[in-house]
């Protein structure tokens, strides 16, 4: 449940934020500071899923390419081809 909620929490928290105006709609009786709350909950729920985004971003960004790899021995072909026609 742990890496559902890790690989979906943006989109999970998508469908809460949905949510909220429509209970609000649907429950006029509601009191504005428990809607109030709700908001701040929202918000800061929002808030936690960007960073975790953010996290897995970063971490995507830092690990290395295979195609490093690739990259890395091209230059040393060329610098063997071209030490042999030198």
């Amino acid at each position: 449940m742990n890496e559902f909620i890790s690989k979906h929490g943006v989109r999970l928290f998508a469908v809460l934020a949905a949510l909220v105006p429509l209970l609000i709609t649907r429950l006029p009786a509601v009191p504005w500071e428990a809607l109030l709350a709700v908001a701040a909950a929202v918000l800061g729920a929002g808030e936690a899923a960007q960073r975790h985004e953010d996290t897995k971003t970063t971490v995507a960004l830092h690990k290395t390419s295979p195609w490093d790899r690739a990259t890395a021995r091209q230059a040393e072909l060329t610098q063997q081809e071209t030490d042999l026609t030198a």
